[in-house]
């Protein structure tokens, strides 16, 4: 029988290893001694009050406090010398579970946890100053006067937010904490962007400093805390920042440039948008860890305890895959004690008939989109206006459709779960044209890309065959009325597309915006108001008319609902270890083995064994060691390296590595078995720079950048 038609029954594998690595950055200004203390530092960004949302990574479930839980305590346990930090944005922007009590579930968690540190994130802010110290220090929160804060056991820092009536900082700018017999520094910042990301409200009696202000702030307390003899810094700083094919950039790493290069900072931790960030800037390492504890950061540093220096520092990104991790047991009991406090979670508020889906929702008008934007355009601002004009989604906000029978607020949660804060824009009718002409966007090879506007309050015709700046052929309002290009109207956006996200930029020239609720609370409000329990119904109306471009085939409805992953195109996500090699076995075109793969974490079920098994076969893989493969762990440039060159045995150029690997300023990172592989692509041009003198081999490849790196190196095959 040949084992590639076998598949056993399902059952639940254990992760291949509890902490696999899903990203790993490397830098260090020294080599560590043998008397150097090693110390990790544990850390989350963006929690916002996610305790019981699952998400889904690589067709995984991830996520949610109890697995994080988990995660944590495992890592804490594994290293004798750790601290837990979270970078900002725990509350705010919760999910239902922590927003019904003002957040106090996911705050009475961290101290449960035993957080030895964090900072402020710009949704800290969302309610108001009074509000925010009532849940650090305690005491009746200010809104509804329900909810009483017990206050958090642990230090808060920022630098850069300042009361205006004292002209101090907010709260203690940073801490010293001691670990393994060193003293680590933390500084806290938040985004200066945080005056439009909350309403006017949220940061009255504060200011924030400029960036010039800011670097001068971070460069007085770390001389300070070297005057208390710590060495060892680190910027809690809820600044995004973002690395993409290698290069690392956003406000943190605008920080990192700024300050000296000899500054004592030895990390910076991000924040804000959400992303994967693990690459140096300026000497500084700069991480992130996604959001919503889907994923962790573990900074390693390792510390002379002589002079309290950083001799070598690195980070991993790890992934909370749910699938055979044990929930915390205390954790569970927390957000079980609140749900048995608010059964409305668990009820539903309504029934669909499968229909209101997200189907083709990046090229065309879809359900699903029509509810979620007639929901924004009601949305109340608290300035007792009218709804708006009209209102816009991007299609790759909404991430589920609405299921089949009994809908729940954790239905709704799932199709938008990123807590986005509304915003009321004024446009012209000329930017409002201006807007849909920037659905239509192009890839760096020349290839489409459309991101398709699901919208509310106006109609429009496209003729797909025209150029972009004629493509739209006709623009009005529900009733007909044409759009007057001279006349100002007011608009709904999420906070994303507002700050120009996913290329509609003409969002951020507009002449007013206020910030207002978020967009889940809004939707559920809808849903609840309009549906009164009863039956959810939307449909495709006409509010959008393509005429598809010529030669262009019609969309496939029977296949799966539209979603983020629809387009086409190689996104800038790490790419596994398995998604490579099975990507580069497809493209090979391998199909020669009839025996199962031999790694002890690769069971012959797993989608992505039969590619494994080729390529052990073919000589292009042979593990890492202890039998195993790490498949669920992210390939690094210098593994990727290997395994091409593996691919293409003969067919690369004999060369001087070292001569090769010269023209990189972090040729000495490169490891001893890839410097070879590495220099003869290189050489082949199928490879090249992460960044400009760098090829940073440690960083992971994006799925973009391995789509690359295999035509290059079938074309050379």
């Amino acid at each position: 029988m040949n084992w590639k038609n076998w598949r056993k029954p399902s059952v639940s594998l254990a992760v291949a290893a509890l902490l696999s690595t899903q990203i790993a950055g490397v830098t260090g200004t020294a080599s560590a001694a043998a008397g150097d203390v090693e110390v990790h530092l544990l850390g989350i960004n963006d929690l916002h009050g996610q305790l019981d949302t699952t998400s889904i990574v690589s067709n995984k479930p991830v996520g949610t406090a109890p697995i994080l839980a988990t995660y944590l305590k495992q890592a804490k346990a594994k290293y004798p010398n750790s601290l837990l930090f979270h970078n900002g944005d725990s509350v705010g922007a919760s999910a239902p579970i922590s927003s019904l009590e003002r957040d106090e579930p996911t705050l009475e968690w961290l101290n449960m946890m035993g957080f030895d540190v964090g900072s402020l994130g710009n949704h800290e802010f969302d309610q108001g100053i009074a509000a925010l110290k009532a849940q650090l220090n305690g005491g009746l929160d200010p809104k509804e006067g329900k909810v009483t804060h017990k206050g958090v056991k642990f230090d808060y820092v920022n630098a850069n937010v300042i009361e205006t009536a004292t002209g101090k900082p907010l709260i203690k700018p940073y801490v010293i904490k001691e670990v393994g017999g060193v003293k680590i520094g933390f500084i806290g910042l938040v985004t200066k962007s945080t005056p439009s990301k909350v309403a006017p409200s949220g940061t009255a009696g504060v200011k924030f400093l400029s960036a010039e202000e800011e670097v001068a702030a971070v460069n007085k307390y770390a001389k300070e805390l070297q005057d208390q003899g710590v060495e060892t810094i680190v910027v809690l700083a809820h600044d995004p920042a973002s690395t993409k094919e290698g290069a690392t950039t956003g406000e943190a790493a605008d920080l990192a440039k700024a300050l000296p290069a000899n500054s004592p900072i030895d990390v910076i931790v991000a924040g804000d948008n959400h992303a994967l960030a693990n690459g140096e800037v300026n000497g500084k390492l700069i991480v992130q860890a996604y959001s919503y504890g889907t994923a962790f950061e573990d900074i390693k540093l390792m510390i002379d305890p002589k002079t309290g220096d950083v001799t070598e520092k690195s980070a991993t990104v790890t992934s909370t895959f749910q699938e055979g991790v044990t929930p915390d047991a205390d954790t569970v009991a927390l957000i079980k004690k609140y749900l048995d406090k608010h059964p409305e979670l668990t009820k539903p508020v309504g029934t669909t008939d499968g229909s209101v889906t997200r189907t083709d929702a990046y090229n065309n008008e879809a359900a699903l989109g029509n509810l979620i934007a007639d929901a924004m355009r009601t949305a109340d601002f608290g300035d007792k206006a009218a709804p708006a004009d009209f209102a816009f989604m991007n299609p790759g906000g909404i991430r589920a459709d609405l299921p089949k029978g009994d809908v729940t607020f954790a239905d709704l949660a799932k199709i938008q779960p990123f807590g986005n804060t509304l915003v009321k824009l004024s446009l012209t009718g000329a930017q409002v044209k201006q807007l849909l002409q920037q659905q239509w966007g192009t890839n760096a090879d020349g290839t489409p890309n459309t991101k398709t506007l699901q919208i509310s309050g106006l109609k429009y015709s496209a003729d797909l065959n025209k150029p972009v700046a004629e493509r739209v052929t006709s623009l009005t309002t529900v009733d007909g009325t044409a759009i007057d290009p001279a006349k100002t109207y007011t608009a709904v956006v999420n906070n994303f597309m507002a700050a120009g996200g996913d290329n509609y930029k003409i969002l951020t020239e507009a002449s007013s915006s206020l910030a207002g609720p978020i967009d889940l609370d809004v939707f559920y409000k809808y849903v609840v108001d309009t549906f009164k329990g009863g039956a959810i119904t939307a449909k495709v109306e006409g509010r959008i008319a393509n005429t598809p471009a010529a030669g262009s085939e019609k969309p496939d409805t029977d296949g799966p609902a539209t979603g983020p992953s629809t387009p086409a195109t190689p996104s800038n996500d790490p790419i596994s270890r398995a998604d490579f090699v099975s990507d580069l076995v497809a493209a090979m075109k391998l199909n020669a083995v009839t025996s199962a793969p031999k790694f002890s974490d690769v069971a012959a079920d797993a989608p992505y064994a039969d590619a494994i098994a080729e390529a052990v076969n073919a000589g292009l893989i042979k593990g890492i060691g202890g039998g195993k493969f790490n498949p669920d762990r992210s390939i690094t440039r210098e593994e990727m390296a290997a395994v091409l060159a593996a691919a293409l045995k003969g067919k690369l150029p004999s060369v001087d590595a070292a001569s090769v690997l010269s023209a990189f300023g972090d040729a000495s990172s490169v490891s001893a078995y890839a410097k070879t592989p590495v220099a003869q692509l290189v050489q082949a041009g199928v490879l090249k720079a992460g960044e400009p003198g760098s090829f940073q081999p440690k960083n992971a490849v994006t799925s973009a950048d391995a789509a690359a790196a295999i035509q290059a190196a079938l074309a050379v095959k």
